[in-house]
């Protein structure tokens, strides 16, 4: 025992221990049932066999595997989930959101119950559902219990866009479905609902009072689209998510305020008593307090336990490296949720984190110059470039871009906001709850005109279109490396590794991305950076649009300028993002297919796309339906050809089989209306003698698509069948001599979401 306890005091041993918890985690939330994981295990006993020290990190990493399974059984594992599925059950709860109201109503409910089994006290368990119109009147709070149906959650699967699944997870939303509403317990309104509509209370005048809610709630619903995009290029995104710097901020405004509370009480004091330290425990306590009443969100946890950290070791009198405190809070962090590697805000926040502590640790003669305030201001310079490039790979990864004009900007505003807004709406909102006076006028003027004139300049966003994880990788380890002179003439390794990954990247000929959109078509064809797209997708009830969160993301990812836009036919799955291309700027990609006046059916015509051939065969002249009247388009590099048949039937097959038949031959075929018995003959399936057949349909799909006397037809004919539904976005990348196909299910298959 003894030899143990030395073990453990020994400088390094802990945080090698940590080391390895963290890694080990990381590797574990990712890659627990794959390769990964046990050859990071066997190089870690190679290793720890010939280094002893490296046993530590062994230990840690496989500690960490066991802190991640253990919390996935404990918060997210249900082992009587399928028994609950597709069919009639009792569901009781809470509701926690509403997230439509109105003919259509969908609530996120806060599940007590689901038929005879109850969600323990260890785990949170939404489900996502629709509501009948008896419940119009529901309010977030109100207990409910009725009769519905749930299905595992299950989303579109897209390169390049939002994770639909993935967010779920996070969020602990399992079940989707609907409910037919027996019971409702009148609003029981919790003390963090309370909180937050009071703060939106107090604000809701103000021009930027949206900002000032957030900053004091974490909570981001009242942002719109508009007001999220704008501070995304204005590089004040940051702001937005309860961080460091409001901590730090709220926890130096608690110690000020207690230590002069306390100074006026100077003579009641008792001499033996450290004042300093009750002041930092009491601005601690503060802080944690708006932990909790901002959500716990990841960013907000890691500092706070940096600054329990610090307040601990000024308490032992300890002084930590940034190296030790960054790898002891990440830790803390580990092993409270293993899962927060899946928040991307945990990276940009521990990003930001090690550049500030590093450019600190760097300074220690600066308390001893001369020029003070030049000096502060050459820090504070130093900071946001110093944070700037530590963040720049991850905004790259994430939004494809970077954000120019935040350099200059943050200047100004981080302490502007440290200074004078945020104890500004500290003091608004006291002041409010014992009189409705207005405080932040001049400010919120001041504040609401510079915004609308700085979102007018033009270099606020750069855009670099998207980097692999690979690429990521390399660049933060390059940015790591560059931290410390042991490791600082090793830096021009990853470099070098990155350089010559984008020398040799051979970009495909051309490429054709087919969206996973549930029911409905969306097809990308693009070559050069320029881009043909067949079809938009459905617009769900109004407020989703495939359009605008599917095909956009992506286009604007990989720096796709949209050219042409052909719409098969006028049916709401093919052509529900219209109205949404014409608001976006993309009006004129219809002329050539479409007239300068929108009309259907499409003109056929053929045109050169670069070395592609466009060619739109059909139809001759409107059919007898909108599905036969559905442009039929052949796309040929002459070698290579796709055929996009829209939603036609047999008839119009056969027509085209007389008029086109040795025009119709084709590699990959998207079959003819998502898979339907009435379309895909088997004389239309033969004379395509295609390679591969893709279904574009829905997971759940109400008419049983494809039919399965379809799916016969086409493997007997020799073909590769893909399925979107069950594939997600199909990516088939064209070469000269072959083609490379990708999905998306294969590429963002985490253990945990299968």
């Amino acid at each position: 025992m003894d030899r143990f306890l030395r073990h453990i005091e020994q400088p390094s041993t802990s945080l090698l221990i940590c080391c390895g918890i963290i890694f080990g985690s990381l590797i574990s939330v990712f890659y627990l049932d794959s390769w990964q994981l046990p050859s990071c295990i066997a190089m870690l006993v190679f290793v720890s066999s010939y280094f002893k020290p490296f046993s530590n990190v062994l230990a840690g990493f496989i500690l960490g595997i066991f802190v991640t399974f253990s919390h996935y059984l404990i918060s997210h594992h249900l082992s009587w989930e399928k028994e609950v599925v597709n069919k009639p059950i009792k569901i009781s709860g809470v509701v926690s959101k509403i997230l439509n109201r109105g003919s259509y109503s969908y609530i996120t409910l806060d599940v007590s119950a689901l038929d005879k089994f109850h969600i323990s006290a260890f785990k949170t368990v939404y489900a996502n559902l629709a509501v009948d119109d008896e419940a119009q009147n529901l309010a977030e709070g109100d207990k409910i219990t009725g009769q519905g149906k749930v299905r595992l959650f299950r989303s579109r699967k897209n390169f390049d866009t939002f994770d639909a699944e993935l967010y779920a997870f996070r969020n602990h939303i399992r079940f989707k479905g609907k409910i037919s509403v027996e019971s409702i317990t009148p609003l029981d309104t919790s003390w963090q609902k309370s909180y937050q509509g009071f703060i939106l209370n107090v604000f809701k005048d103000y021009k930027l009072g949206w900002l000032y809610y957030v900053l004091l709630s974490g909570d981001k619903s009242q942002i719109t689209p508009n007001d999220k995009e704008g501070f995304r290029k204005l590089g004040l995104s940051h702001i937005m998510a309860i961080s460091g710097l409001h901590i730090g901020i709220l926890f130096t405004l608690g110690f000020i305020f207690l230590k002069a509370a306390l100074f006026t009480l100077s003579q009641n004091i008792l001499q033996g008593l450290n004042i300093n330290m009750g002041c930092l425990i009491g601005a601690l306590v503060l802080a944690g307090i708006y932990v909790i009443l901002s959500g716990m969100q990841v960013s907000a946890q890691r500092a706070w336990l940096m600054a329990a950290l610090g307040v601990t070791c000024y308490f032992l009198g300890l002084r930590l490296s940034f190296v030790r405190t960054v790898v002891y809070a990440l830790t803390l962090i580990v092993l409270f949720s293993p899962f927060s590697f899946l928040n991307v805000g945990l990276y940009f926040s521990f990003s930001a984190v090690v550049a500030i502590l590093w450019l600190v640790s760097r300074q220690r003669q600066y308390n001893h110059q001369t020029h003070r305030i030049f000096d502060k201001f050459k820090l504070l310079v130093m900071v946001q470039v110093t944070v700037f490039l530590f963040l720049l790979p991850w905004s790259i990864f994430v939004f494809q871009g970077v954000s120019v004009s935040g350099l200059l900007i943050n200047l100004v505003m981080i302490p502007f906001l440290g200074i004078v807004l945020f104890p500004a709406i500290v003091i608004q909102s006291f002041v409010s709850l014992i009189s409705d006076v207005q405080l932040l006028s001049g400010i919120d003027s001041l504040l609401s005109t510079s915004y609308f004139l700085i979102k007018q300049w033009p270099f606020n966003w750069f855009s670099f279109g998207k980097i692999t994880f690979q690429d990521l990788g390399l660049s933060v380890l390059c940015l790591l490396m560059l931290l410390h002179k042991l490791t600082l003439r090793y830096a021009s390794i990853p470099v070098f590794i990155l350089m010559t990954r984008w020398f040799i990247w051979q970009p495909p000929d051309w490429q054709v991305d087919i969206f996973d959109v549930g029911h409905g078509t969306a097809v990308l064809v693009s070559r050069d950076n320029q881009a043909l797209l067949y079809d938009l997708g459905a617009n769900y009830f109004g407020t989703y649009s495939i359009f605008e969160n599917v095909v956009m993301p992506y286009m604007r990812a990989n720096q796709l300028s949209l050219i042409h836009t052909i719409i098969s036919h006028d049916d709401g799955d093919h052509a529900g993002g219209l109205e949404h291309l014409i608001s976006n700027g993309y009006e004129q990609s219809l002329n050539v297919f479409h007239g300068d006046e929108y009309q259907q059916p499409c003109v056929n015509r053929s045109i050169e796309f670069g070395e592609l051939t466009i060619n739109a065969m059909w139809p001759k002249a409107l059919q007898n339906n909108d599905n036969n009247s559905s442009c039929v388009v052949h796309i040929s590099d002459g070698k290579h050809s796709l055929l996009l048949p829209g939603d036609i039937e047999s008839n119009s097959e056969y027509e085209l089989l007389e008029m086109y038949e040795q025009m119709l031959p084709s590699t990959i075929l998207l079959a003819p209306h998502h898979g339907s018995k009435t379309s895909s003959s088997i004389e239309f399936v033969r004379a395509v003698e295609g390679e591969m057949v893709v279904f574009s349909r829905g997971y759940h799909s109400p008419w049983g698509l494809p039919h399965q006397e379809v799916v016969t037809r086409y493997e007997q004919a020799g073909y590769k069948r893909f399925d979107t539904a069950l594939n997600g976005h199909i990516q088939i990348r064209v070469f000269s001599n072959h083609y490379e196909v990708f999905l998306a299910r294969e590429a963002k298959n985490l253990w945990f979401l299968r």
